[in-house]
C-alpha cells in the first residue's frame, strides 16, 4: 500500500465526492479516481458505496479515517522536522480567511508579499467554511471572532491582532430616497434593512433599537449583503474593511461593536522557517492597516 493514497481517501471522503476532493488537493480527478482505485485494491475492499447523492463511507473507511489522519499528521511533522532543519524558506504557504478580509486586505497586499518571499507559494484559500490547522488544512488562519468566543482549535496557537469593526451603511441612491438616520442611531423607523439571521450582528442590533428597521431580505453570505446594500435594497451592518474604501456606499452610524481579529497556526508549523516569516509579516501588515480594520480611518468620516 502507498501511504501517499491516504492523502487522497481523506480528501475524497471530506468532500463527498471525486472531483470535490480533486479541487481540495487541486489535482485532475482522475488522478484521484486512480489513487483512490489503487488504495481500495491494496486494501481488497471498497472505501466508498456509490450513490446518487454522492459517495457514502463503509465500514471500513470509517475505521480507518482516524488512522489515516494520524498518517497525515504524522507526515506534516516529518516535513516541518525537515524544514526547521534545513531552514528552508522555500515552497507553499497556505492561508485561509475570510473572502471579505481576502478580497479587502490580503489579496490587494499579495505583490507585496510575494516581493518578501520570491520563494513561497502562496496558497489561498477564501471561503466561508471552517478550516482546521490542526490537520493541516491550512498553516496559517485569519479569524474574525465575536468577543469571548473560541478563536482556535484547542491546542492550536492563536494570537490577538486587532479588531474587524462594523458598522451601519446605504447606497448613495437609498439615502437620497429615504434620508440619513439620527446619530447615534436609536430609530431606523422608515427605513428597510437587509438581514443575515444568526450569522451577523446586524439583526441582533437593529432588534435592540427603540424603533427597528423593517427587513427588506434575509440574504446569505454575507458577501451578498453588501451587493444588496449597494443595489439600494436597503441599509445593512457591514465590516469597515470593505464599505469605507467603497464610495458607493455611505456610513450612517459610528462603529457599532467589532469582532476579534486572530491568527492561528499549529504547533507543528511554528518552528517552520517560511511559515513562521510570513505569519511575522501578515501581523506587521495587519496592524499597519489597523485604522481599515478598526473603522477609524480617513475614509469614515464620509
Amino acid at each position: 500500500m502507498n501511504a501517499d493514497d491516504l492523502r487522497f481517501f481523506l480528501a475524497v471522503r471530506q468532500a463527498g465526492s471525486i472531483k470535490g476532493g480533486a479541487r481540495i488537493l487541486k489535482v485532475d480527478h482522475s488522478t484521484v479516481s486512480r489513487r483512490l482505485q489503487a488504495l481500495e485494491e491494496a486494501l481488497e475492499a471498497s472505501l466508498f458505496e456509490r450513490t446518487p447523492e454522492g459517495l457514502v463511507d463503509t465500514d471500513l473507511a470509517r475505521a480507518i479515517a482516524p488512522l489515516a489522519e494520524r498518517v497525515e499528521l504524522l507526515t506534516r511533522e516529518i516535513e516541518d522536522s525537515a524544514n526547521a532543519a534545513s531552514d528552508a524558506r522555500s515552497g507553499p504557504v497556505r492561508i485561509a480567511v475570510s473572502p471579505v478580509v481576502a478580497q479587502h486586505f490580503l489579496i490587494p497586499r499579495l505583490p507585496q508579499l510575494r516581493t518578501s518571499f520570491p520563494d513561497v507559494t502562496f496558497d489561498i484559500v477564501a471561503d466561508i467554511a471552517p478550516v482546521n490547522v490542526l490537520k493541516r488544512e491550512a498553516d496559517i488562519a485569519i479569524r474574525q471572532r465575536p468577543e469571548g468566543s473560541a478563536a482556535a482549535e484547542p491546542e492550536a496557537l492563536a494570537m490577538r491582532v486587532g479588531k474587524f469593526a462594523y458598522a451601519l451603511y446605504g447606497s448613495r441612491d437609498y439615502v437620497e430616497r429615504h434620508g440619513r438616520p439620527e446619530r447615534p442611531v436609536r430609530s431606523l423607523a422608515g427605513h428597510e434593512m437587509i438581514g443575515t439571521g444568526n450569522f451577523g450582528p446586524g439583526d441582533p442590533w437593529n432588534a435592540q433599537l427603540d424603533e427597528p428597521a423593517a427587513v427588506a431580505a434575509a440574504i446569505y453570505p454575507l458577501m451578498a449583503v453588501t451587493t444588496a446594500v449597494i443595489a439600494g435594497v436597503g441599509v445593512g451592518v457591514l465590516g469597515c474593511l470593505e464599505a469605507d474604501a467603497d464610495p458607493r456606499l455611505v456610513r450612517l452610524s459610528d462603529v457599532l461593536g467589532a469582532y476579534a481579529l486572530w491568527i492561528v497556526t499549529s504547533h507543528g508549523v511554528r518552528n517552520n522557517p517560511r511559515v513562521r516569516a510570513v505569519k511575522d509579516a501578515l501581523v506587521e501588515l495587519i496592524q499597519a492597516a489597523a485604522p481599515e480594520f478598526d473603522g477609524t480611518g480617513v475614509m469614515a468620516a464620509r
